[in-house]
């Protein structure tokens, strides 16, 4: 949110194509990776699909490195190209990735298409608000994206101060996510 003649905050709140897309070849090519966060495989879960031509073990190799330019992408104020396109830097550097977007194009399409909106309604107003309060101050200025991933199990971590991935599952309680946010918020204020 942003109020004309001062800086104020700003919260993002939702799906990220990329985001989905690596998660979606790393389940689909059942890739021997850890995330940065550790997160579960996708809700709901899908088959395990391994193209002819495409290196599963090259996949995994070149995944972390991919997953660190989506997450990149994901917490971007303006997002440049978007590291799951088969034609952008991030896939051209990553032969074996680029090669399963492509073999799994209308997959990660379809995949993508179900997954890319937002399911959950954070008290965003609400929550900092009450962080104002608590203060007896106006917070200061903060730009907080949270990137919502359809995945199993309940998911809140923060990847850098200002991004968090979120499970639809954890966004849609707001017993937690309420508290979450506010933990963030206060943090940040």
């Amino acid at each position: 949110m942003r109020f004309a003649g001062r800086e104020s905050w700003q919260v993002s709140h939702g799906t990220n194509r990329a985001v989905n897309t690596a998660l979606f070849l790393r389940d689909t090519l059942a890739l021997s990776v850890d995330t940065v966060p550790e997160l579960p495989g996708l809700d709901p879960s899908v088959p395990v699909v391994v193209p002819s031509g495409v290196d599963r073990a090259a996949a995994a190799e070149e995944w972390l490195g991919w997953w660190a330019d989506v997450l990149d992408h994901a917490r971007a104020e303006l997002p440049a190209e978007s590291p799951a396109d088969p034609a952008g830097r991030s896939l051209t550097v990553r032969p074996a990735l680029r090669a399963a977007v492509l073999a799994l194009g209308p997959a990660v399409l379809d995949h993508g298409d179900r997954h890319a909106t937002t399911r959950g309604a954070l008290p965003v107003g609400e929550v900092v608000r009450g962080v104002e309060n608590r203060l007896g101050r106006h917070v200061r200025p903060f730009r907080l994206v949270i990137t919502e991933v359809p995945v199993q199990g309940v998911v809140w971590e923060r990847t850098t101060d200002a991004h968090v991935i979120a499970s639809q599952r954890f966004l849609s309680d707001p017993a937690r996510s309420a508290p979450a946010l506010r933990a963030v918020v206060e943090d940040l204020a």
